[in-house]
C-alpha cells in the first residue's frame, strides 16, 4: 500500500517531468488516496495535462483539481478573436468539419453546443478547442445524435471489453437501459478505467455512459 506522501513525491515529479507544463505553481496535497490539484498555470492546456499527469501516478483514487488559468497580459486575447480561432480550428479538423458544432465565448470560457454522430467526435472537438490561445474553460455541452440501440448491446460491449488483455472483467458490470450504459465495478487504475469507458462509447447506440467504477 502506497503513503500519501510517496503518492505526492511522485504526482509532483511526474508533473516536472510533463512537456506541455510550463508552470511550477501546481501544488499538490494527497489524503487517502485522494488528490487535489491547486495553484495557477498559463493556458487551459497546462491545466488538462496537469490532471492527465495525475491521474498516471500509481495509487491516485481521486482528483480535485482547483488549479486556476491565468494569462499573462501580453498573452491576452479577446472573446471575438478566440471565436474565430475555434471556428477555423473545427473546420480544419477532418472528423468535425461537418459535423453541427457551436462555440460561444465569454471572458475566455467557451461552452460548445450541438450534436454529433459519435462520442470521439465530441472529445475531438474538447481537445482541439482546449489548445486555442487565450481559452480559459471548456463546458462540453455537444450531444450525440440518437440512436436505436441494438438489443444485444451488453453482449457486444463485453466482446469488446473481453479483447482487452489486461483487463479483469470478473469485477465488472454493465446496466444497460436503452443507449444508457451504466458501468460498476473496481479496476486498479485510471489507465483501466478510461480504457472501458472508451470501449462502451465506441459501441454503436451508446448515448450516455455513467461512470460508477472505482480505482482500488
Amino acid at each position: 500500500m502506497r503513503t500519501d506522501e510517496q503518492i505526492r513525491d511522485d504526482i509532483i515529479e511526474e508533473i516536472k517531468w510533463e512537456p506541455q507544463i510550463e508552470s511550477t505553481e501546481v501544488g499538490v496535497t494527497v489524503k487517502d488516496g485522494a488528490v487535489s490539484l491547486l495553484g495557477t498555470v498559463g493556458s487551459y492546456a497546462e491545466k488538462l495535462a496537469a490532471e492527465r499527469a495525475a491521474r498516471r501516478v500509481k495509487g491516485v483514487l481521486a482528483i480535485a483539481e482547483e488549479i486556476l488559468v491565468k494569462y499573462p497580459r501580453e498573452k491576452s486575447v479577446k472573446d471575438e478573436d478566440i471565436a474565430e480561432r475555434i471556428a477555423h480550428v473545427l473546420e480544419w479538423n477532418i472528423s468535425l468539419d461537418r459535423q453541427d458544432i457551436q462555440a460561444r465565448v465569454r471572458n475566455g470560457f467557451v461552452t460548445l453546443t450541438g450534436v454529433v454522430d459519435w462520442h470521439y467526435q465530441r472529445e475531438n472537438a474538447r481537445r482541439h478547442v482546449a489548445r486555442v490561445r487565450g481559452v480559459a474553460g471548456v463546458s462540453n455541452m455537444i450531444t450525440l445524435k440518437t440512436r436505436v440501440a441494438k438489443t444485444d448491446l451488453k453482449k457486444d460491449i463485453l466482446q469488446a471489453l473481453h479483447r482487452y488483455a489486461d483487463l479483469e472483467m470478473s469485477h465488472i458490470d454493465l446496466g444497460i437501459s436503452g443507449g444508457r450504459v451504466t458501468i460498476t465495478g473496481d479496476v486498479h487504475a485510471w489507465s483501466e478505467r478510461k480504457l472501458i469507458e472508451d470501449a462502451v462509447w465506441s459501441s454503436p447506440g451508446v448515448t450516455e455512459v455513467i461512470d460508477n467504477l472505482r480505482v482500488t
